[in-house]
């Protein structure tokens, strides 16, 4: 019975998978490779090179999760990538994660650059683990919404909230050379978004409305396969309420679901803490 529950877990988790999840990751092989078969400087040209970005590489801003350095690094990175990423887009809907991977891309790919200019870094950075740590720290703060603590030790305690910032500095102790900065700033996106700091980079829900209305006025919304529309999305939909004065973890406000979300969500199966890949190396 439980070796029958676990496969059904990894059938929905890696293989039924929502449409925008499966292009990504159909995106990332294909480049790979096709650095491999054709264009070995493939993943510098789309990395996220801070000096290049000053010289009319704007593009590498959005490219950069796309590509990796190499077989493992992908590997790794899609592994982890694919669990978090299909269940965002079955709460947010297909059209609204695509707008939300873009900003995922975009803010933490501008304070790395800036960051690294101000101190004249030019290190390249490559690579979808900081969309990872950005949905782990999402569903991290959903998590501590249900269960504020788990427990290192009989005796001690961790806010849920905190197991994405753990994996980070793990991974930075075992693998020195991944973008430690790269990852904060996908887990300050994740965290920002959770609470409601990043609403206004959002696609706004009426020009998601109205595409899906033309989509399906053309039929394209059958053509698509596992296409997921605001309206299904909807009814997974998790709303962290911000407004309930609980002490923890922004130091004056704790993250509760609101009534419109299903609290089932954040606690069953959502402590996604597996290891992820480093953003560069």
């Amino acid at each position: 019975m439980r070796s029958s529950l676990q496969l059904q877990f990894l059938k929905d988790r890696y293989v039924a998978l929502p449409y925008l999840t499966t292009l990504v990751t159909g995106v990332i092989i294909v480049l790979y490779l096709s650095s491999l078969l054709f264009d070995s400087s493939l993943p510098l040209s789309f990395a996220l090179n801070p000096t290049a970005i000053l010289h009319g590489g704007i593009y590498r801003l959005v490219t950069y999760p796309l590509v990796h350095q190499n077989f493992v690094h992908m590997f790794f990175n899609i592994a982890a990538l694919v669990p978090v990423l299909s269940s965002f887009e079955e709460e947010t809907g297909t059209i609204g994660t695509a707008g939300c991977l873009l900003l995922f891309s975009v803010l933490p790919g501008l304070a790395y650059t800036i960051t690294s200019l101000i101190f004249s870094s030019n290190l390249i950075t490559l690579g979808a683990s900081g969309w990872v740590f950005t949905l782990m720290a999402y569903f991290s703060l959903i998590d501590y919404a249900v269960r504020p603590s788990i427990y290192v030790t009989p005796s001690i305690p961790i806010p849920t909230w905190s197991t994405p910032i753990i994996t980070l500095v793990i991974i930075a102790l075992l693998l020195p050379g991944s973008s430690f900065l790269g990852h904060v700033y996908g887990l300050l996106a994740g965290y920002g978004y959770g609470l409601g700091y990043l609403n206004s980079g959002k696609i706004p829900q009426q020009v998601i409305l109205k595409s899906e209305a033309l989509l399906l006025r053309y039929n394209l919304t059958k053509a698509i396969p596992r296409f997921i529309s605001d309206d299904s999305a909807s009814k997974h939909r998790v709303v962290i309420d911000t407004t309930v004065d609980a002490g923890v973890p922004s130091g004056s406000t704790s993250p509760v679901l609101s009534p419109t979300g299903d609290a089932g969500l954040g606690g069953s199966g959502r402590a996604f803490s597996g290891q992820g890949r480093p953003l560069g190396s």
